[in-house]
């Protein structure tokens, strides 16, 4: 017969989900550090970042499908799928970044930072729903 760990339906316990979320969570908090530090380095030149943003990108979007695959279950898999969605707009703030101007730049870095404050909020909704200190 087969074992229960050869199911990937089986919703995993809190702890190997929590386990799960910190190792795939390791690589955007330092994507988020080398982004910050690049944002300070452009001193305000943000349109010259798009290549950062780019890698911040694909670090964000397989975090988030690595997450969706964890087995989280009740109040976490909602927060997991709220954390998508706030990180989908991250990821749409990012990419849109080669579109904007000195025009729209302001504009641009506010909302940035706004959706950005509300993803890292919904990772500490989910951080805490799994027993994890806040990032």
């Amino acid at each position: 017969s087969s074992s229960a760990a050869s199911k990937p339906a089986t919703p995993a316990s809190t702890a190997q989900v929590g386990q799960a979320f910190l190792s795939a969570a390791a690589p955007v908090d330092a994507a988020y550090k080398t982004w910050k530090a690049a944002l300070t380095a452009a001193n305000g030149n943000v349109l010259s970042l798009t290549s950062q943003a780019s890698s911040y990108v694909v670090v964000l979007t397989t975090f988030d499908t690595t997450i969706q695959g964890m087995g989280a279950t009740g109040q976490a898999a909602a927060d997991i799928a709220k954390l998508v969605a706030d990180d989908n707009t991250v990821i749409s703030d990012l990419n849109s970044l080669s579109s904007q101007t000195t025009g729209t730049e302001a504009a641009w870095d506010t909302k940035g930072i706004a959706d950005g404050v509300a993803a890292i909020a919904a990772g500490d909704a989910v951080r805490a729903d799994l027993g994890l200190p806040a990032s």
